[in-house]
């Protein structure tokens, strides 16, 4: 049984700015469907590339934040991260995050380790979170954190981030991914 064709991209024919704000902008494209009819489809633009680093102190434990989200109603956990400022080093900002967040680093940047990246959610726009490992964290200074975020550190057991993580107690997509990077390349 042969497969059918993957499907084919869309034209867009022009894109209006619907809004814009430090932290994203919206956009409608007018596109031009394989079919030949017109959509309009809303995508978001991120205003930076997202970061987020999955940190080990010496006795193996991961660093996890505790953070009411309002996107989801919900305190949910994730890892310290945010977005890189324009031009900057994709490891420098995870690492940056990391301390600002946290008040954490590891002992040497030489113990962090680039992971992967993931989408956001490919069906809004072009967002992605690149994903570190670091290790050996010490705590090096005070969190340096936003108005708007209000976060409580917790230090957890491999074991129960990954028994976390298959529950579904954790959802969030940052750290399902690197629970499974970290998996698939034998670091957990």
């Amino acid at each position: 049984m042969s497969q059918p064709p993957d499907p084919q991209p869309w034209q867009t024919l022009r894109t209006e700015n619907a809004f814009r704000n430090r932290w994203i902008a919206v956009a409608l494209d007018q596109v031009q469907l394989p079919t030949g009819q017109e959509y309009t489809y809303t995508r978001l633009e991120p205003a930076g590339i997202g970061v987020g680093v999955i940190g080990f102190n010496a006795a193996g434990d991961v660093l996890l934040e505790r953070e009411y989200r309002h996107g989801v109603q919900e305190v949910i956990w994730q890892l310290p991260g945010g977005l890189t400022a324009p031009g900057e080093d994709l490891a420098t900002g995870g690492l940056r995050e990391l301390v600002e967040e946290t008040g954490y680093t590891p002992t040497s940047p030489a113990a962090a380790r680039y992971l992967g990246v993931v989408w956001d959610n490919p069906g809004f726009g072009p967002m992605v979170s690149h994903i570190y490992a670091a290790w050996d964290l010490i705590e090096t200074e005070r969190p340096r954190r936003d108005p708007a975020e209000f976060v409580t550190l917790h230090w957890v057991t491999v074991a129960w981030l990954k028994e976390a993580v298959r529950t579904g107690e954790i959802k969030d997509r940052v750290v399902v991914a690197a629970v499974a990077y970290l998996l698939l390349n034998g670091l957990i």
